[in-house]
């Protein structure tokens, strides 16, 4: 905190105090009316606690002066809990309250004085929309003044007495109104099939290589898209080709070549334009190069003919090329093999050579076009390859077309190119990939070894800088050094280099400064010395990556693409030429004649796009100034993507613990342990050590943690556990982020399943790579969406990633590392392909609001749901109903609706690990069994409202339904594996505010926000627009009263792996969890199992619980409901116990219901998991209709700690793993 500025220090502080006084009041409020609720019996299946209450006194007290300390520092006034109200709290509860408050006081001051009470930059964040669109209202203005101006610019600009066309009198006619009204039916339809789009702005996509656009990319693309500019050519584009050509200059800057000055050989001035995308680019790019290599053969065969009798024989017989050696040779002299590897800028401009030659030795008025018109008779794109190859066959006998080298790792448009071209797929050589998933230079100088050998032209290689799958960078500098090698040798080759920067080259702004300067290299991370570093955390880029970007200067074009790390709006490429003169080879007819001039020249006369919107170049070239591409600006963005990339490969390293049943592998193997990063962190240390106190400090201790690996367990504790401020101070923590995560934000990794083996009392890993691909497969099925419906929402999808294959021939030494890592090592498996999952991080604010651990904790419970897809048997599963249809009061409506709510009767046995599962869900029956379950459901009300055989009411007997076809969980959660495609019902309404076809009068919504979650909630959906199969399913509430009917799933509220909490967490939870959800005005709880033993609860509330001091239709209450819509997960100190079941006395496999009151206080959080999204304090109210269905018995039934001796040693104790363990004590190392 020292390091902040005092005046800065005090607001943030002030801000803090206030927040974390308001978190107390509640929590002290609770405690204070914890039972100020009527006092009412308890139901009557609910047996009497064991009476071992133990004095809490003492717990209590220190809750209460925890409170009182966090009191002291508030800024308004807070009273204390009256000890009058005290004597009437339970001790036990007052101890589950001292729990959650500890937790709230550790969690938020924690985040506060590490810097997390502002975690996001202010710049960056101002950059974009935000994902919550946080900054909609300026971007209103901002669009709403973009259209006034072009509305200007309609009415006042250009010829503004000419007259209206669109008069008063036109808008009233029907025909006029009709259509308006067909325009707004139409554009409500769109946008309810547009709100199934997967959201890319939000933290979930984890996936793909776009996110959220920049504010000022969209305002410029608005703003020029109304104005619909071609830039084709500028008589069509006047304003926005010129933008084209401004922002490609930027980009050239950016990349280091050169955009000012004179044009020479030896110092080329480069040239680029903004194609549709990277794909066209990369092909442009192949198109130009193969141009190129063979330009000067045709020049030979063209000056023999044209030149040798005629004027220009003088000429012909002086005229000279560079060779390789550096010498001249005269072009009639040449032999294919010199001709074919000139020098690429030599050969680039020869062409322009040939002209000054001519006009500075005759007296001939020839123009680039007349010369241009004479040469492309004899190009290979004129003749076509058999024809030009026939041409030269007399000096060149046995022609070939020319290879291509591109990493197995390349992008498909490599491959879309050449075929294009007609070069031939073997003559795109795919070169395996090293064990870091770059190009293998070591068989990249074997295949050029055997062109030089056989006489085989090499036209190009390709340097990825980020590719799609991996978000490696190529060693452009070791493949220009091995261009210089070849060229050195005699008769050597040369070749054309290409960067195929589609997904990286952007990241060339954090070279730069603000004033255009090159920024000297980024030697070793400092501790953060500025409170801007420490709150809103940066990486540099990994001393490969960077090494590579002050190379590109000296390859030959690159492809980069502002449409990606660019944060623009799609379509936006970007093609850059170091020597700009290589365009006109691709020029469609003769250059300069009506076409421009040098200033003011048809960019796409050159390029592979026809037309293409002015609006992206117009959004490009605003992004570029308003943000800048520099290191305070793109360079900015990009570092703090680039430190949320490392932490998700830091989550995926030690993702994994030894109890789990599946192994987690990065593609790229952490270099954590090796002897160099160690001594680059321990020089790193020596060199701070000297100077920063904070380093001087128990500097002994220090360096010693210094020089570690970095275990799984070091990664969770001073990496993902600790706050920014500590990561940014732990010099090894950024190192191994720098390093060890990717080069390009993209984290590629794979996984397998593993089964324990009695014999070796060990894991033994599954060597079928078909099942691992099922298994991966089954992973990516829930952490993916490609369909329109059923939206994200109904399908439980929390997260969204990608997912790709590995093969040998491609990925070769990595392919094996990886194989061999994940225990598929075999002859066999080398001829099959490796599942793989792809992470692509875009969002510069991830570890904002504890966003990774959410992350975590969702990819590690679908890990665990993809082990059950895989092991788990197929059975006719059962479910249990909370919904008390019969009751026609409450349930008024569902006949019209249909819903019923399902949870499956669980299971902690080995023998039923099909069950092993807290699942969830809304079901909806179809339309024509309903009055039959109406019926059945009226019928057991009437014979089970009493018991003959016990003699007492029966306050509930639950709705149960069994799915008829054998099936795993997984397969109903996700669809049966079969998802039909979305298709319109003539049943659907054309529009969300339409009555057949004619628009509904709209009255003001009385809350806006509740309008908007209405209308994007699909809640109205019927059962025929329920995308999902239907299944047979048998209602049933004894054998007597069933009825069979067909069921769609509605939505996914819970689908939670029963084993994961037993791996996570050490213990039971410290209170007793819930899962709080509704539909429409119906609100249920159901008990979350933790291990075994434990129990299985169903309760109807009353109503719908509101946050404390929220009105109904205040926001926070709305939102609320929308939560509960989807699950949230709700605590309940109040109950004695804490998290523990109660067991029945004599028998621990049997739990007894812990519930013995129908008022509730409750702790909530907004999202399904402990302690994150927003907190909220709720009232829980069951006294009408209450529990549904307890089951403390079934649920723990045939458990045996000896069927899990993953889990368990032979004495029934926990089986102790001792992870990769540090080699220090357990301390603070990095306290301030």
């Amino acid at each position: 905190m020292d390091r902040m500025s005092g005046r800065r220090k005090n607001s943030v502080v002030v801000e803090a105090m206030k927040n974390a006084n308001k978190l107390v009041l509640m929590c002290q409020e609770l405690m204070e009316n914890n039972y100020q609720s009527p006092e009412s019996d308890r139901d009557g299946d609910c047996a009497e606690y064991d009476s071992d209450e133990s004095d809490s006194t003492d717990e209590y007290t220190l809750a209460s002066d925890t409170i009182s300390r966090m009191s002291s520092m508030n800024l308004t006034e807070s009273q204390s809990v009256s000890s009058a109200q005290s004597n009437h709290v339970s001790e036990r509860a007052k101890g589950n309250w001292r729990k959650i408050s500890q937790q709230l006081q550790a969690n938020y001051y924690a985040r506060v004085w590490d810097g997390e009470a502002q975690d996001i930059c202010p710049e960056s964040s101002a950059w974009f929309l935000g994902p919550k669109a946080e900054n909609l209202e300026l971007f209103k203005e901002l669009v709403t003044h973009a259209l006034d101006e072009h509305a200007e610019f309609r009415q006042y600009k250009y010829f503004p007495l000419d007259p209206q066309y669109i008069d008063s009198n036109t808008k009233k006619q029907k025909s006029y109104k009709k259509a308006l009204e067909k325009l707004r039916t139409e554009l409500d339809v769109l946008s309810e099939r547009l709100k199934n789009s997967v959201p890319f702005f939000n933290f979930r996509s984890q996936g793909h290589m776009l996110w959220d656009t920049t504010l000022a990319s969209n305002l410029g693309y608005i703003a020029a898209l109304l104005y619909n500019q071609n830039n084709v050519a500028s008589m069509a584009s006047s304003v926005t080709l010129q933008l084209e050509r401004e922002a490609s200059v930027d980009l050239c800057r950016m990349a280091g070549y050169k955009v000012e000055g004179s044009h020479h050989t030896s110092s080329p001035m480069s040239w680029g334009h903004l194609p549709n995308g990277g794909t066209v680019a990369n092909i442009e790019a192949m198109w130009a190069a193969r141009c190129l290599k063979y330009n000067a053969l045709a020049m030979q065969m063209m000056m023999k003919e044209k030149f040798h009798e005629s004027p220009l024989s003088d000429i012909w017989n002086s005229f000279s090329f560079r060779k390789l050696d550096g010498s001249d040779k005269l072009l009639k002299d040449g032999t294919p093999w010199e001709l074919l590897n000139i020098p690429v800028d030599y050969a680039i401009d020869l062409f322009d050579s040939l002209l000054d030659r001519i006009k500075e030795t005759t007296d001939l008025d020839m123009s680039f076009d007349d010369l241009f018109g004479m040469l492309k008779e004899y190009t290979m794109e004129h003749l076509g390859v058999l024809d030009f190859f026939e041409g030269i066959r007399d000096s060149y006998p046995n022609p070939r077309m020319g290879k291509w080298f591109v990493p197995g790792s390349r992008h498909y448009s490599w491959d879309k190119g050449n075929n294009i071209l007609g070069m031939g797929r073997n003559n795109l050589v795919k070169v395996s990939v090293d064990a870091s998933c770059r190009m293998d230079l070591t068989r990249l100088r074997e295949y050029l070894q055997e062109c030089l050998d056989e006489n085989v032209p090499v036209i190009g290689v390709t340097a990825v800088f980020g590719t799609t799958q991996e978000g490696t960078v190529d060693d452009l500098n070791e493949i220009l050094k091995i261009r210089e090698e070849f060229e050195a040798m005699e008769d050597g080759l040369t070749f054309y280099i290409h960067i195929d920067g589609a997904w990286g080259g952007y990241f060339a702004a954090t070279m730069w400064n603000s004033y255009n300067e090159e920024k000297a290299p980024d030697g070793t991370p400092v501790p953060g010395s500025e409170w801007h570093d420490q709150t809103f955390p940066t990486c540099r880029l990994s001393r490969h990556f960077e090494n590579q970007l002050r190379a590109i200067r000296h390859s030959n074009s690159i492809t980069l693409d502002p449409h990606k790390t660019g944060f623009c709006p799609y379509p936006a490429g970007g093609l850059l030429y170091r020597n700009g003169n290589i365009r006109k080879f691709l020029a469609q007819t003769a250059a300069y004649v009506n076409h421009g001039d040098k200033d003011n020249e048809e960019i796409n006369l050159f390029g592979i796009d026809g037309s293409k919107p002015g609006a992206a170049s117009a959004g490009v070239w605003l992004s570029h100034r308003v943000i800048g591409l520099h290191d305070a600006g793109y360079g900015l963005i990009l570092r703090q993507c680039n430190f949320s990339a490392g932490v998700m490969y830091s989550m995926w390293s030690s993702l994994e613990r030894p109890e789990d049943p599946f192994c987690v592998k990065p593609a790229i193997q952490s270099n954590s342990s090796s002897d160099s990063v160690r001594r680059r962190s321990t020089a790193v240390f020596n060199a701070s050590a000297s100077s920063n106190p904070f380093f001087s400090r128990r500097s002994a201790f220090r360096r010693k943690t210094v020089e570690r690996s970095f275990t799984k367990k070091r990664i969770r504790k001073e990496i993902l556990g600790a706050e920014n401020q500590s990561v940014l101070q732990n010099l090894p923590a950024m190192e191994f982020i720098a390093e060890n995560g990717p080069d390009t934000l993209i984290n590629c990794v794979s996984a397998n399943f593993r089964l324990w083996d009695k014999d070796s009392d060990n894991w033994v890993w599954n060597r079928d790579i078909d099942k691992q691909r099922k298994f991966v497969d089954a992973f990516y099925k829930r952490c993916s969406h490609s369909i329109e419906k059923p939206s994200m929402v109904d399908r439980g999808i929390q997260i969204i990633l990608n997912s790709t294959t590995w093969e040998y021939s491609t990925h070769g030494k990595a392919y094996r590392s990886l194989l061999r890592r994940l225990g598929l090592c075999s002859t066999e498996n080398e001829k099959e392909k490796i599942k793989m999952i792809i992470n692509t991080c875009m969002s510069p604010w991830l570890r904002s609001q504890k966003t990774f651990e959410r992350i975590s904790v969702i990819i590690r419970n679908e890990l665990y749901n993809a082990y059950g897809a895989v092991t788990d048997p197929p059975e006719q599963l059962t479910f249990v109903s909370p919904c008390s249809i019969e009751n026609e009061l409450k349930y008024k409506n569902w006949i019209q609706d249909g819903f019923i709510f399902g949870e499956l009767e669980a299971s902690f046995s080995k023998s039923r690990q099909g069950r092993q599962y807290h699942a969830v869900a809304l079901f909806c029956v179809r339309d024509k069994d309903r009055p039959a379950l109406l019926d059945l459901a009226k019928k057991a009300r009437q014979s089970y409202c009493y018991s003959p055989e016990s003699g007492q009411n029966i306050t509930y007997v639950p709705l149960k339904f069994r799915i008829m076809p054998a099936m795993t969980v997984f397969d109903l959660m996700t669809g049966c594996g079969d998802i039909p495609n979305y298709e319109r019902c003539e049943s659907e309404p054309p529009g969300a505010d339409t009555v057949d076809g004619k628009r509904k009068s709209k009255k003001k919504p009385s809350n806006r926000v509740k309008a908007y979650l209405d209308k994007y909630s699909d809640q109205n959906l019927t059962y025929p627009n329920i995308s999902m199969p239907e299944i047979d399913v048998e209602f049933f509430y004894s054998d007597s009263l069933r009825v069979c009917a067909k069921i769609k799933l509605r939505r996914v509220i819970r689908y939670h792996h029963l084993s994961r909490d037993l791996v996570d967490e050490p213990d039971y939870p410290a209170t007793q969890e819930y899962l709080l959800y509704s539909y429409q005005q119906h609100a249920y709880l159901s008990h979350c199992p933790n291990r075994h033993p434990d129990f299985q609860q169903l309760i109807e509330l009353d109503v719908l619980p509101t946050p404390v001091h929220e009105g109904s239709e205040s926001t926070n209450n709305i939102l609320y409901k929308e939560a509960m819509r989807r699950g949230v997960i709700v605590y309940l100190p109040q109950i004695q116990t804490g998290g523990k079941p109660v067991l029945k006395r004599g028998n621990p496999d049997v739990c007894r219901d812990p519930i013995d009151h129908h008022f509730y206080n409750a702790v909530s959080w907004s999202d399904q998991g402990a302690f994150t999204g927003d907190m909220t304090s709720i009232n829980l109210q069951f006294v009408k209709r209450g529990k549904r269905w307890f089951d403390g018995t079934n649920i723990n039934l045939g458990f045996s700690k000896t069927d899990f001796p993953m889990l368990f040693d032979a004495d029934g104790n926990r089986r102790f793993y001792r992870e990769e363990e540090d080699d220090v004590e357990e301390d603070d190392i990095y306290e301030l």
